[in-house]
């Protein structure tokens, strides 16, 4: 900034200072200044200790200032003064002070809250997975920001809309079994226009639902829609019927349990590739032929629930469901018995240690008639 030839500052009765300022400098306070003939004045408020030095040393005569040459130091340093305070200071504001007026500027900033970004986050994830649905890869890829990014559970990578088409064309077939759903499990905002999610592709189909995928996302608000940046995906591998069978591992072996005269022993064995449970009873009792029964367990998907059939040797079967209550396990059974009429019961399991158990059968009815619940029958492992 070039040099600015100040006035003698004076004090008015309200405390502020006057100065003055040549024509040229115009340019550094556009629309503040009152223009005068000789150039443009300017009032600022003055500090208590700059209205001390203007009195005891200016005064208001300017002619006793010119004349000495320690004042027109003090003049110096208070013009500098004077100058940086001005021309940093907001010009709005000082002319404020002038006209009693003020210009209030309001700078609007929307904000996004989390209520509406994950309504809007969530729209999008139901359009793509509907346009997944058609096999619409066109559609699919417009969801993707054009420089968007797509990586597979191979650690295949695709890259922009064009390539992301193509991509999808080749390997999206159109669903005609059931419906897709992307589910978001959690929505973190980053600031106002960034969304990091969390969460996995369901398949629904009748009353039954899967998990297909688990996925990521990297989410940008562009001019008010939320586009895909990046996506990552990963399959997810049903559990079979094996590892849902898993909590009765260790019934397999060879179990033993007398009461009287009778002896029941017991073996389990994993058969049909571990998908099944075979367990076989034989029931030896003094005087009698000793029986075989046979009792399979598996896992039925539709329930999502263990099952059992159990087929005795007089010629009786009958069907369980199983469930898990803290230690033990509660066996709904129903039977028909040699004679025809219907059995049912609740057997329950009680795990006592890693090497025994007690069975117990309570709720017993025959063709409608109640039968005690038995004596709980302690059953010791032989042999794993």
């Amino acid at each position: 900034m070039d040099a600015v030839r100040i006035s003698f500052p004076t004090l008015n009765g309200n405390g502020e200072i006057t100065i003055m300022l040549s024509s040229s400098h115009k340019r550094h306070v556009t629309g503040c200044p009152q223009a005068l003939s000789s150039g443009y004045y300017f009032r600022l408020p003055a500090s208590a200790e700059l209205r001390r030095i203007i009195t005891s040393n200016f005064g208001k005569d300017e002619e006793a200032m010119n004349q000495s040459k320690r004042n027109l130091f003090i003049l110096s340093a208070l013009s500098a003064a004077l100058t940086a305070n001005f021309f940093y200071m907001a010009p709005q504001a000082a002319c404020a002070k002038k006209s009693g007026k003020s210009k209030k500027t309001t700078v609007e900033t929307k904000t996004v809250t989390q209520g509406d970004a994950e309504s809007a986050i969530k729209n999008q994830l139901s359009s793509l997975a509907a346009a997944a649905m058609k096999a619409d890869a066109e559609q699919m890829a417009s969801f993707f920001a054009l420089d968007g990014s797509y990586v597979n559970e191979d650690g295949l990578r695709v890259v922009g809309r064009p390539s992301l088409k193509e991509h999808f064309a080749k390997h999206v077939s159109p669903e005609m079994n059931g419906a897709l759903k992307l589910e978001p499990h959690q929505i973190r905002l980053i600031g106002n226009d960034t969304a990091w999610i969390e969460g996995s592709t369901t398949r629904q189909i009748a009353n039954q639902k899967s998990t297909d995928a688990r996925f990521t996302m990297l989410l940008t608000n562009q001019n008010g829609t939320w586009v895909i940046q990046s996506a990552t995906e990963t399959t997810v591998t049903p559990k079979g019927s094996a590892a849902k069978l898993s909590d009765l591992d260790w019934l397999v072996g060879d179990w033993v349990a007398e009461r009287g005269t009778e002896k029941v022993r017991m073996t389990a064995e994993k058969v049909g590739n571990g998908n099944f449970l075979h367990l076989k009873y034989l029931i030896a009792k003094a005087g009698e032929t000793p029986k075989i029964d046979t009792q399979v367990i598996g896992w039925d998907p539709n329930r999502d629930q263990i099952i059992s059939w159990h087929f005795d040797s007089s010629g009786g079967f009958g069907y369980g469901r199983w469930r898990k209550q803290d230690n033990k396990w509660i066996i709904n059974a129903e039977g028909v018995e040699q004679s025809g009429w219907n059995s049912t019961a609740t057997n329950v399991i009680s795990s006592v240690d890693k090497n025994s158990f007690q069975w117990q059968s309570m709720r017993r009815t025959v063709d409608g008639l109640t039968f005690a619940d038995t004596e709980p029958l302690t059953v010791k492992r032989v042999s794993q």
